[in-house]
């Protein structure tokens, strides 16, 4: 041991090992893990890995710390590592971020590190958080500051339910801000809000507070220049019912002026990149304001127009209107504005140099520019109560300027501040307890600092203090109250002196405050009291050579020189007199407010009795102590932020810098007291009584009989004489890490983590008893509930139960006569089906029931339409609703009547029609028809048959009078015609041509009827319809029929039957067709039918269009719904075809409108998804509260949601269910519809699409999610991220061939509805044309070829599993593992058994499983051996345990440990041996106990299932047996026969563990020297060969493979005697693997360790090879560890460099 932990040497010196490695310090690294070379000329010679040299002087070189291989592994937890130092905990913290991804978190005990990465990473996912929402204990996961997260809310969740705070610190540019976000992010999941939304409200708070109280800085980008406070109270159901954020001093210089490379606040680069959004507003270029143009205009990595968006997504979320928000942006633009102001002098006053920046500025202000110029150019005296007014001088009117420019930016993030809270918190809810999360600028120590950097360090002080005390002070204050040794050898940095030098009644800050009030004071006044008071106090210090007002103080992270010019005039909190009035005059809300705030704080600062003067500083440090006393009163979490570099780039580790930020921060104190210190310190009572339950039963009876009896400090003696046996399981018990006090219990971290486990261990035994019970009672109790709901629903099905067979009888009209009766027995079944969809089993016959239902309500829609159909004049209406009673068997007197009525209308209304046209025309021949027929009808002798509503007895009527009209004058006419001839007759005789123009005469006279009857015969039907007309109508009715279309076969057979159409062939097909579109079963046959005929070849349209129209017509009946769903699947295969030549390649071009309508109509809707969960089984959103519930419904499943999904949309395997969801709520991030941080949401789209990318099914649900997202989504901004991230996932991956369709269809629409948003529209083409270029799905059956395999577990028993073919091993392996109830699959993984051979090979977690199934069909035509799959553990862990909390999982692990254990390769100790055999059957004793009863645990077969066969082949069978049999009879009196199941076998796993390859894959293998060329795997690997054993070079090894290295051990020998060399994973261990490789049979491995004929060289890497049937198998094994470390890439090219 050469130290004592604190990175110092202990003791004397011990010389340096040549060979060994040591922390050398370095100047660049400042230490690295160095092999010592030698001591030469006072100086100590160091090499690291790479061959650098350097030097230590040799004094310093003896006290350097030893390397352990441990310290270079960069571990989750420091705490961990047996020896610890600075150069350890740096070296972990440098590890741990040079990997890829960087891991950027590690833990310190509970204290976390985070090392700011100056890069997104994709860690804060769903996924990554939902690990730690269901964590128990975080110390179980990785590093993350989500685990603070979860600490805290696990401890608001406590017994004793304690407050909670969070606590960061770290310099400026270290992350405190966002590990803020990153908290409350984490926060507002976990905790459900008890009213709508708070948690995105609390959200929404992070943009404004940035954009008003973040800047620019030389340091960082980002950086608060505000400290906040934010505290959530939560009810006992830990329901947030309110929030406040308390602010703490808002750099506020910052507004008048900024230094080199800084900038001025966000909101004012932010608006003035928005100025289109203030066009009644003045608005310059960045350099033409006075405030800001000699500063950085441009953030790096800060987008401003981007934050102005979502500055105002966030004041519109928390209730500012946009009347209030106009006002807040003109104030600050005004700000700027102001400080374009400037002065000349005027004698001894000054004038304004132009009006014009004070006129502009008083515009936006919304007041006069008089007051506002009066303001800045003259001052309030007062005088014995009396005011006048007086010039300022040309500095007076710059400073009233300035002040007043920094008091309305300060009183504006005041009033934001007020307004938060009075949005977030409820007066009624303030009580409770709280979470609260700390963001304090840290320590600061700039070129020249002022009272802000002075205030801001105390503030630092405080809380290192609160660490201090918590972390430090009150342990090592119980270890000299109780007396323990462990108090001498423990110190820390106590800072209380520093506190008291800053903040006490004579501190310097109290001086300042006096100062304030004394006549003629002055910043030089107050220095030299300063001086004077505190010189010689260890904490301060005053420089040698003052350059002015200066004084220093040694604050914990380093000293400070503070520059007091100005502390005087900062220090005095009174705002100028003139500005209440001003304010108040203005015309905006938000400065009245501020003026009438401002003008009561004057009255209470002047009111009578006041004594002391409100200061600047008294305020601050009246606030900071409130908020230590909060903190005081909660349980803190700490995260200290490091800033790994200066330039804020990533992947850059300045050693020394952070080692520097680590020191400050009291990491290294916190480490050494975790290690040498006491972990917990619990009074004796309270400890017994936490762990009692780790004991035996008996042992835990008696400990509980002595609390009754004895004193406390006893029952704890007792029960740690108990104690190592409790502990034996779960690992080494050192007595020296116990120890009594006087009152209390002292137990160092190792062994509180024993008796932790212990402890989880023994109440999860209780509570798998106690779920066991109540599951049972739960199961009995719902099942009663489903009986009692059940039957309900039976008898509502006895008293409906229609529709049996044929005939009226059958029907609900023939019992409920009513449609209203129907309506409400149909009624009184929705909530009875809501209760039985409740329940956990499916209601028998609900099926039955819907369709009972359905048709009911079908019976009452016919119902309620007869009465509306008793005056229709639609001859259709009347006969569809005909048809519909007929085919329903519904017989009721209205179905009589409404058929006479239809023969009626049939006849009538094309008569009415007629005489209409006649009247108009005035035709007479028609008039005569018409009313012949009318007279044929027997509609003249009774007019009562005339529909009265047709009104055709009076238009009959009317119709006689004119034809009689038009007959007289007809005869009137025909007797002048007649006299006419007679005359022209007489004429003819006498002249000679007579006789021809009699016969011309006669000519005319004949031809002038066939005229008439000419245009008769063109009207061909009696209301006048023509012949063209007439065929039009025939032809569209032929048309409609070809394609089963009732739209339009009912309008043209409509306006047929009104014109009184008589073709008889056409009209009777035509009638037939309309009948039996109303019929369900010619429905269902003739879609049968269609779906058969789709099978021919080179089909067009017509039939598919004929089928979409049969698909319309039955679901608008709402019938035949399994042809339906069938007809629907087999139009989308045939348009989908029929789609690729349409659609891919053609987006842009001239399309065929006729494909178009086919695929719209079979594409356009994603409810026809196949793929999509039905409605009713899809269970809708997450509720936004306790007491409200979530969105749900076929309305809300393919439409714009903000809440959390409960389960996929899509039909997915259980298993991945989380996966979708998990999605989902990472869209909802990514799309702005959840506030994340944007840190987070940065990494979000990544996640998205490398997920989908990953899993096919999946790929689906996420489309799905988000057409979804992106239909209906009144957010503009929430649409743009929708569709980029819909392009990325067209870049990378294609949809199913069932979904292909539906995504190119909604991405058409989306362009016709999107012409006018060029950006949008712009996207939506790329994603049409990434989307035709990515790998189009085979056409083909849509249906996904479902394999039923049998999976065969550890213990031999066999599961069936059903999954899509394409399936990958990793997605079976989830459907396997929620079908097990198992809840970590990733722990499992696939391995091949082939009959005859006794191996497991390990599965890639890629492969498919239709490719594996057609690989082995092979294998098996070929070798006769057939293969299974089977389900097991990747690798069994030596330091692991069994899960209390997942049975399966626990079961499954302590099966494959016997099992490995009965196949065990090589020989170990035999007492091992016959331990473990004995725990084996002692928690099989039901099974073993009748063998050893009757003495025969020799026989064959017997002693296999308990002792591993290579201890068999070495030892004698009965003498095992007897030993197993005697150590049996010992044991089992000593154990608890009630004890546990979970518990025996823990036993049995922790005896295992101790077994040298406890958990590895071995195989056998031979070293050789050279490798044949064609079998060479690793081209570059050295040509010097390490012999593994270089007395036996051809020797036979197991070569072992476990999470650690691989070892090479010799296959023969007795225990303790087997040649083993190994070489480790790690990759800065010593001896390591650099690179490995196979090829057939050959294994290859690059290694770094020594050579024996050139040992001075050090490590260098040599080649291993050997020969194993197995090589490939053993090649991967090592690929899937590095895998899982996540250090596969960086060693494989570590390895191509050495090589």
């Amino acid at each position: 041991q050469r130290s004592n932990g604190s990175g110092t040497a202990g003791g004397d010196a011990m010389p340096l090992t040549p060979g060994q490695r040591y922390w050398a310090p370095h100047e660049e690294h400042s230490f690295l893990p160095a092999l010592f070379s030698k001591v030469d000329g006072g100086v100590a010679v160091f090499a690291v890995a790479d061959g650098e040299a350097f030097n230590v002087p040799a004094d310093k070189a003896n006290s350097l710390e030893s390397v352990s291989e441990a310290q270079l592994e960069g571990v989750d937890n420091v705490c961990t590592l047996e020896e610890v130092n600075q150069a350890a905990v740096m070296h972990t913290v440098r590890t741990r971020y040079a990997r890829t991804p960087p891991q950027v978190y590690t833990r310190v005990a509970r204290i976390m590190i985070a090392v700011n990465p100056f890069q997104n990473l994709p860690i804060y996912s769903a996924a990554t958080m939902k690990q730690y929402l269901d964590a128990g204990d975080s110390m179980d996961l990785p590093p993350h500051i989500f685990a603070i997260g979860s600490d805290a809310v696990n401890g608001l969740r406590s017994e004793d339910a304690r407050n909670q705070a969070v606590l960061i610190s770290g310099e400026s540019g270290a992350g405190k801000t966002e590990s803020t976000k990153l908290i409350l992010s984490y926060v507002s999941v976990a905790l459900v809000g008890s009213s709508g939304g708070i948690q995105d409200k609390i959200m929404q708070t992070n943009p404004i507070l940035e954009s008003f109280g973040n800047a620019m800085t030389v340091r960082n980008n980002n950086s608060s220049r505000f400290g906040k406070w934010l505290q959530m109270t939560v009810d006992k159901t830990c329901a947030i019912q309110g929030c406040s954020v308390t602010d703490y001093l808002l750099e506020l210089t910052r507004v008048c002026g900024q230094g080199p490379k800084e900038r001025n606040y966000h909101v004012f680069f932010q608006l003035l990149q928005a100025k289109d959004e203030l066009k009644d507003c003045v608005v310059r270029a960045p350099g033409e304001y006075r405030y800001i143009k000699g500063s950085q205009h441009v953030a790096p990595n800060i987008d401003d127009k981007q934050l102005f968006e979502e500055l105002r997504a966030a004041f519109t979320t928390l209730g500012f209107s946009d009347a209030m928000q106009l006002e807040i942006f003109k104030t600050v633009l005004a700000i700027l504005t102001l400080g374009n102001a400037e002065f000349d002098a005027d004698g001894e006053h000054c004038r304004l140099k132009d009006d014009g920046p004070v006129k502009d500025a008083a515009s936006m202000l919304g007041m006069e520019m008089e007051p506002l110029k009066k303001c800045l150019i003259t001052r309030q005296l007062k005088i014995a109560g009396d005011v006048t007014l007086t010039g300022r001088s040309v500095p007076q009117a710059e400073q009233a300027r300035d002040g007043l420019a920094r008091l309305l930016y300060g009183r504006v993030f005041k009033y934001l501040i007020s307004k938060i809270n009075n949005v977030l918190s409820d007066a009624g809810k303030a009580a409770g307890q709280y979470f609260g999360v700390l963001d304090i600028a840290g320590f600061e120590s700039f070129d020249i600092n002022s009272i802000e950097q002075l205030s801001i360090n105390l503030s630092n002080e405080h809380l290192q203090a609160h660490f201090n005390n918590h972390i430090f002070k009150t342990e090592l204050d119980d270890y000299k109250a109780e007396g323990i040794d462990a108090a001498a050898s423990l110190t820390y940095q106590d800072n209380s002196d520093i506190i008291a030098l800053l903040d006490s009644k004579t501190s310097i800050l109290a001086i300042l405050d006096e100062e304030v009030s004394v006549p003629k004071a002055s910043d030089d006044t107050f220095t030299a009291k300063v001086i004077k008071n505190f010189t010689g106090h260890a904490r301060f210090f005053s420089p040698k050579i003052a350059k002015g007002r200066e004084f220093g103080v040694r604050h914990f992270a380093g000293d400070v020189l503070y520059t007091a010019d100005g502390f005087l005039e900062k220090n005095i909190d009174k705002p100028p007199d003139e500005a209440p009035a001003l304010l108040q005059a203005s015309s905006f809300g938000l400065l009245k407010d501020i003026g009438a705030a401002i003008e009561q704080e004057v009255k209470e600062a002047t009111a009578p009795g006041k004594k002391k003067v409100k200061t600047v500083s008294s305020g601050f440090r009246a606030s900071l102590a409130s908020l230590m006393g909060t903190l005081n009163s909660a349980d803190p979490h700490f995260i200290r932020c490091v800033k790994p570099n200066q330039d804020k780039v990533p992947n850059m580790f300045s050693a020394n810098i952070v080692l520097e930020q680590l020191t400050c921060s009291g990491v290294f104190e916190a480490v050494r007291i975790r290690q040498s210190g006491y972990a917990a310190r619990v009074e004796f009572g309270e400890f017994v009584r936490r762990y009692r339950n780790i004991l035996p039963k008996k042992k835990a009876l008696e400990i509980k009989q002595a609390l009754a009896s004895k004193s406390e400090a006893d029952c704890a003696k007792l029960f740690l004489q108990y104690l190592p046996d409790a502990l034996a399981m779960f690992g080494i018990y050192d007595p020296q890490d116990v120890a009594l006090g006087k009152t209390k219990v002292f137990v160092r971290s190792k062994v509180v983590g024993l008796m932790d486990r212990a402890r989880e261990l023994a109440l999860s035994c209780h509570a798998v008893d106690i779920q066991r019970v109540w599951r049972g009672y739960r199961v009995r109790k719902m099942m009663i509930a489903c009986k009692i709901v059940f039957a309900d629903v039976k008898k509502w099905q006895a008293e409906n139960n229609f529709y049996g067979g044929t005939g009226p009888e059958h029907t609900a009209t023939h019992k409920w006569l009513t449609a209203e009766a129907i309506d409400a027995q149909v009624a009184k079944l929705e909530p009875l089906m809501e209760k039985a969809r409740r329940m956990p089993l499916r209601c028998p016959e609900e099926k039955q029931i819907e369709t009972v239902k359905r048709r009911m309500q079908n019976e009452s829609e016919i119902l309620k339409g007869m009465k509306a159909a008793g005056t229709s004049l639609e001859p259709l209406e009347l006969e569809k609703l005909i048809l519909r009673c007929k085919d329903m068997d519904i017989v009721v007197p209205q179905v009589q009547q409404l058929k006479d009525r239809l023969e009626a209308l049939k006849v009538q209304v094309p008569l009415v029609k007629g005489a209409d046209l006649a009247l108009k025309e005035q035709d007479y021949e028609s008039m005569i028809e018409i009313l012949d027929t009318a007279k044929k009808q027997g509609l003249s002798q009774n007019p009562d048959k005339w529909i009265q509503e047709l009104k055709g007895e009076q238009l009959m009527g009317q119709l006689f009078s004119t034809a009689e009209c038009l007959k007289a004058s007809r005869k009137v006419e025909e007797t002048k015609q007649q006299a006419r001839a007679d005359a022209e007759a007489r004429l003819q005789q006498d002249m000679d041509t007579a006789k021809g123009r009699v016969k011309d005469s006669a000519f005319e006279v004949q031809t002038a009827p066939p005229k008439k009857e000419e245009r008769r015969k063109r009207k061909s039907t009696i209301a006048g319809l023509s012949e063209e007309d007439e065929s039009k109508i025939l032809l569209e009715l032929m048309g409609a029929m070809e394609v089963c279309d009732i739209g339009r076969l009912e309008a043209a057979l409509n306006e047929a039957l009104k014109q009184g159409i008589q073709e008889k062939e056409v009209m009777d097909e035509a009638q037939e067709m309309y009948r039996n579109l109303e019929t369900e079963d010619w429905l269902r046959r003739m879609m049968e039918e269609k779906v058969d005929s789709l099978e021919g070849p080179n089909q067009d349209g017509t039939v598919l269009k004929g089928l979409q129209n049969l698909i319309k017509q039955a679901e608008r009946l709402q019938v035949a719904p399994v042809e339906v769903t069938s007809a629907k699947k087999a139009v989308q295969v045939r348009v989908r075809a029929r789609a690729r030549k349409t659609i891919a390649g053609k987006v842009f071009e001239e399309v065929d409108v006729e494909e178009l309508g086919l695929i719209d109509n079979s594409f356009a809707n994603l409810a026809d998804f196949s793929g999509l969960k039905p409605p009713n089984e899809w269970r809708g959103h997450r509720a936004p509260t306790f007491f409200t519930f979530g969105a749900s419904g076929a309305d809300n499943m393919l439409t714009h949601q903000k809440m959390d999904l409960k389960d996929a949309l899509t039909k997915v395997p259980s298993g991945m269910e989380n996966q979708c969801t998990n999605a989902y709520h990472n869209i909802l991030g990514w799309m702005y519809d959840r506030p994340v941080p944007e840190v987070q949401r940065a990494g979000l789209l990544q996640e998205i699409v490398t997920s989908a990318t990953h899993d096919k099914m999946l790929a689906d649900e996420i489309y799905c999610q988000l057409m979804k997202q992106l239909t209906n989504n009144p957010s503009s901004r929430s649409q743009v991220q929708g569709w980029k991230l819909l392009h990325n996932l067209c870049q990378h991956v294609c949809p199913s061939a069932s979904l292909h369709e539906f995504v190119h269809v909604f991405l058409l629409k989306a362009m016709r509805s999107n012409e006018s948003n060029h950006e949008v529209l712009e996207t939506i083409k790329r994603c049409i044309a990434d989307l035709n270029m990515t790998s189009a799905p085979d056409v083909g059956n849509d249906d996904e070829d479902i394999a039923t395999l049998q999976v065969m577990l550890i213990d031999s028993s066999m599961r069936k599993v059903r999954a899509p073919s394409a399936s990958t091993l990793l997605q079976l392996g989830e459907i396997l593992a929620e079908q097990l109830k198992i809840s970590k699959a990733s722990d499992f993984a696939f391995f091949q058994v082939t009959d005859g051979l006794n191996t497991h090979r390990l599965l890639p977690d890629t492969a498919v499983i239709s490719s594996i199934t057609t690989k082995w069909k092979k294998l098996q035509d070929m070798t006769n051996r057939t293969s299974k799959l089977l389900f097991k553990r990747k690798f069994l862990r030596v330091d692991e345990y069994l899960l209390p909390s997942d049975l399966s999982h626990a079961t499954l692990t302590y099966r494959q440990a016997v099992y490995d254990y009965l196949h065990y390769p090589i020989p170990e100790d035999l007492r091992a041996i016959l331990e473990i055999s004995v725990r084996i059957i002692y928690v099989e004793r039901d099974h073993f106990q009748g063998y050893i009863d009757k003495g025969k645990l020799a026989d064959a077969g017997v002693l296999e299932q308990i002792v591993p066969e290579v201890t068999l082949k070495e030892h004698n069978r009965k003498k095992v047996a007897q030993q197993i049999t005697d150590m049996y009879g010992k044991v089992r009196e000593s154990l608890d026969p009630n004890e546990h199941r979970l518990v025996t076998m823990s036993r049995v796993l922790s005896l295992m563990q101790r077994l040298r390859l406890f958990g590895a894959f071995y195989w056998m293998g031979r070293q050789i020297a050279d490798v044949p060329s064609d079998k060479v795997s690793v081209p570059e690997a050295p040509k010097v060969t390490c012999k593994i054993n270089p007395k036996a070079p051809d020797a036979e090894y197991w070569i072992v493979v476990d999470f650690f290295g691989v070892r090479f051990v010799s296959s023969g020998g007795q225990p303790g005697s087997l040649y083993q060399k190994g070489f480790l994973f790690n990759e800065e261990a010593v001896e390591r693997v650099l690179i490995w490789g196979a090829n057939q049979n050959v294994v290859q491995f690059v290694v770094s360790t020594v050579n024996p004929a050139m040992p001075h060289v050090g490590r260098v890497p040599m080649s291993i090879a050997l020969t194993s049937p197995a090589a490939v198998d053993i090649a991967y094994a090592v690929h899937l560890i590095y895998s899982m470390k996540g250090i596969a890439d960086k060693q494989m090219k570590q390895a191509a460099r050495n090589g």
